[in-house]
């Protein structure tokens, strides 16, 4: 019988080369690096995807239609006025008419008259026979007719240019005989004189169209035949 001891194993040693060995057979391999950040040179400008705004128009987008601006109306001056003339006294109302007319290059007609005129001139109505001057003083009552600058106008197809156009009056005397008739010279103004005057310029000169005569037929016929006509002797009262 050998006298050498018999070497015991130690265990503890056995069993952490066991666990060595296990732990190797077991052990992963290592995850992925990351790929590198890509390279940039010094004048690009890295940006964030999620945070940039896509330029240039969208896929199918149009222009938007621009309202057009109205066109702003020039201010206009009215075609017809109205003046209110005064005149002084022993001044001739014929005059300061024209002046008018002449000094803002227009027509005019008169619209009303009032006040006192110390003498008028009349047409005479006898062919050939001079004016008639009447003195006052008068009260004048009305005053009416126009006048063409320049006998300036637009004449319409149809129309006959116009004959000139004559003033009347008419006028009062202190114990209430009125008088009337076409101007024929000068009306001396008296106290309190005041014209109003309505001015234009180049006037529309037309045709008037009259009724046909078939037409004032039937209306006379059916005039006749109503029963509500109120005018008296059959008279055809007609408005235009």
């Amino acid at each position: 019988m050998s006298n050498n001891p018999t070497p015991i194993a130690n265990s503890d040693s056995v069993s952490s080369d066991d666990h060595h060995t296990g732990s190797s057979s077991q052990r992963t391999s290592p995850p992925p690096l990351p790929p590198p950040p890509p390279t940039t040179s010094a004048n690009q400008h890295v940006t964030n995807p999620s945070s940039s705004k896509p330029r240039g128009r969208p896929l199918g987008s149009k222009n938007k239609s621009k309202p057009i601006p109205l066109p702003v109306p020039l201010p206009t001056e009215p075609s017809v006025k109205v003046v209110v003339v005064t005149v002084d006294p022993n001044r001739d109302i014929m005059e300061c008419i024209l002046d008018v007319a002449h000094q803002d290059h227009v027509s005019l007609s008169i619209v009303s008259a009032i006040g006192m005129i110390n003498s008028v001139t009349l047409r005479n109505s006898t062919h050939g026979a001079p004016p008639l001057v009447l003195h006052g003083p008068f009260k004048l009552l009305s005053l009416t007719g126009s006048y063409l600058y320049r006998n300036e106008y637009t004449l319409h197809l149809g129309a006959t240019p116009p004959r000139p156009l004559p003033f009347g009056i008419n006028f009062s005397a202190a114990n209430g005989e009125i008088f009337t008739g076409i101007i024929g010279g000068r009306v001396v103004a008296g106290e309190g004189v005041s014209l109003t005057v309505s001015t234009f310029k180049n006037p529309d000169i037309l045709k008037y169209a009259a009724e046909s005569e078939e037409g004032d037929d039937n209306n006379s016929d059916n005039d006749n035949n109503n029963p509500n006509d109120l005018t008296e002797g059959g008279d055809d009262q007609r408005s235009i």
